[in-house]
């Protein structure tokens, strides 16, 4: 029989195939503050904050799997609990390299969306600027004054995040919302990860093939998936009056796309 302790590890850093790590986006994250701290997870703020920089996380930044993946429980992070308000968190019109639809924002009046905030330090940012694919996939952003709220402790200064940089990607038209991130007085449909993926290969594909077949092609082909991105932008959505001003940044090393 599994402790609760091996219980709680597996839903903190499970153990993925490439397939399911693709179909398993965003992954699960927790409602409390947590921190990276002396090569642990601990669930509480370890550090002081003040120098560092928070980066809004709308997708799988919100999750420990991910966190450690990017950054390895040796790297000393911080990650408190937020809302967004004013906006939707829906599918970009973009492919991860490891075969997810990764998430971005979209302006919807009234919305308020349960998210966290990532604490980091500079050369940390440097980490996810690369991580993001800057310039390629996503923009960096400073975000609308008050289109964030932290839950445990007031902050008044800017909050920053990542937007798609092609755009969002319509489903029958519409922009799809995140069916695994929680927000109220939502004005779009809603779908999961394994979902959008479906919808999107028969947007993208012509020949009939299973979808483990089809993500399997999209990560271990880079050049096959860069023509798939090149054919969601131009079909990608654009928000008309977006909460956020877009920052233009240089990242040192490899981007990760």
């Amino acid at each position: 029989m599994k402790d609760y302790n091996q219980i709680y590890n597996e839903e903190l850093f499970p153990k993925f195939s490439p397939y399911k790590r693709a179909i398993n986006y965003p992954y699960f994250a927790p409602n409390y503050p947590f921190s990276f701290y002396k090569g642990k997870f601990v669930r509480d703020i370890c550090f002081n904050l003040e120098n560092r920089i928070p980066i809004l996380s709308v997708g799988s930044n919100r999750s420990p799997y991910q966190l450690k993946r990017k950054f390895s429980l040796d790297q000393d992070i911080c990650v408190t609990p937020a809302k967004l308000y004013n906006s939707e968190v829906v599918y970009a019109a973009s492919i991860s390299a490891y075969g997810s639809l990764p998430a971005t924002q979209w302006p919807s009046n009234g919305t308020i969306v349960d998210l966290n905030v990532l604490w980091l330090k500079e050369e940390q940012l440097n980490i996810m600027h690369l991580t993001e694919a800057v310039g390629i996939a996503y923009h960096f952003v400073k975000l609308k004054q008050g289109s964030v709220k932290l839950r445990d402790f007031e902050y008044s200064d800017d909050i920053y995040g990542y937007v798609s940089l092609a755009g969002v990607l319509p489903f029958n038209g519409a922009p799809k919302r995140l069916s695994a991130i929680h927000g109220v007085h939502n004005k779009l449909d809603n779908v999961n990860e394994y979902e959008a993926l479906l919808l999107t290969m028969s947007i993208l594909e012509n020949k009939k093939q299973s979808l483990t077949q089809w993500l399997m092609e999209v990560i271990d082909n880079k050049q096959y998936r860069f023509k798939l991105h090149e054919n969601l932008k131009k079909i990608a959505l654009k928000p008309q009056s977006p909460n956020w001003e877009i920052i233009d940044v240089k990242s040192k090393g490899d981007l990760v796309i």
